[in-house]
């Protein structure tokens, strides 16, 4: 793993060190940079990011970025075989120097400039051992996204998601981290960690929230294709597959997942039923059903022509969901790697 620093160190220790896995993020890492540029704190603190082979102007951007003039901004290069998010998590906790740690995303963007400020102060109550955070959808961007783009965020477009912890802006004590063994990046490389990291932490003190609002920007600027969509799904189902077990274990954390376990399990075995044609029309009509249930915000958030495409795209989502839903809940971890939702 290689280092470039694009600021000199400072003398004082950082009391924060700021981890941002990433990889050809040039569309939006201005967003977060420009966010932790304006924070206004009363810490020394630094920011890592961890690049998983780039090959656009990502690490261009943060090297000129004003940011980079006011902190310590480290880039490290992961290698080939540890380009996974929880790979770049772990290495970068691995190198940092701060005695908390703050998990962001590059895609995300936080109008706050006292964020670092208040998510710090939690930890003025020594029970507490990680923040939480509001996630919010794209907002006011949400209109500047191409139809496809827009398909894929009209889903978070409205949500709130309270009490978040999924690693776009969470912090966690470094002692407490090392504690837990980090990301669990056996199970987990390319997601689907953040209920087994939340859970873990739980079981050592008090998770507390910010309340700091959190827009999530993915894809912003980019042309994003159905195809590339289809594999973002395909990750997204893996995920829910391989945590069901760590779910079940843990229901008094999450009491309404057996609702959700119930109904991705009857879509599942609806659309492996449908494969036979005996069980026609009702196992086609129970995953065109879910199809329909799934698009809905699509059709209450874009307006488009193109919405003519959404009916039969959301029917093969159903069966992406299916196939790698099963797929990681039999294997018990997650394989889909993904860069992107364009192609």
């Amino acid at each position: 793993m290689t280092t470039v620093e694009t600021a000199p160190a400072s003398d004082a220790p950082p009391l924060v060190s700021v981890i941002v896995p990433l990889r050809n993020e040039e569309t939006t890492v201005h967003w977060l940079l420009d966010s932790l540029e304006r924070q206004q704190t009363s810490f020394p603190w630094e920011v890592i990011f961890v690049d998983g082979g780039s090959t656009d102007r990502t690490c261009e951007i943060i090297a000129r970025h004003p940011l980079a003039r006011r902190v310590p901004v480290r880039i490290l290069s992961s290698p080939p075989e540890r380009q996974g998010m929880n790979h770049a998590r772990n290495d970068g906790a691995k190198a940092a120097r701060g005695s908390i740690l703050l998990f962001a995303q590059a895609d995300v963007r936080i109008e706050d400039p006292h964020a670092l400020e208040t998510t710090v102060r939690c930890f003025d109550d020594p029970q507490v051992v990680a923040t939480t955070f509001t996630g919010l959808g794209a907002g006011r961007a949400f209109a500047d996204y191409d139809f496809w783009g827009q398909v894929f965020m009209a889903r978070y477009q409205r949500l709130r998601c309270l009490h978040d912890l999924d690693t776009k802006f969470n912090a966690v004590r470094r002692d407490v981290f090392e504690r837990i063994g980090g990301f669990d990046e056996h199970r987990f490389p390319f997601g689907g960690e953040d209920f087994d990291f939340r859970v873990r932490l739980a079981r050592e003190g008090r998770i507390a929230d910010t309340g700091i609002e959190v827009e999530h920007l993915h894809g912003y600027g980019r042309r994003h294709r159905p195809w590339a969509l289809l594999r973002k799904y395909a990750r997204n189902a893996e995920c829910m597959g391989a945590t069901v077990p760590v779910y079940l274990r843990n229901l008094d954390h999450e009491p309404g997942y057996l609702r959700d376990f119930t109904l991705r399990n009857v879509l599942a075995l609806a659309a492996i039923a449908s494969l036979h044609p005996a069980t026609w029309p009702w196992t086609l009509l129970v995953v065109g059903a879910f199809s329909v249930a799934w698009s809905w915000p699509i059709y209450r958030e874009v307006q488009s022509w193109k919405l003519i495409w959404v009916p039969g795209f959301a029917f093969l989502v159903m069966y992406v969901f299916a196939f790698y839903y099963l797929r990681g809940w039999i294997l018990g971890r997650t394989r889909v790697r993904l860069h992107t939702t364009s192609g």
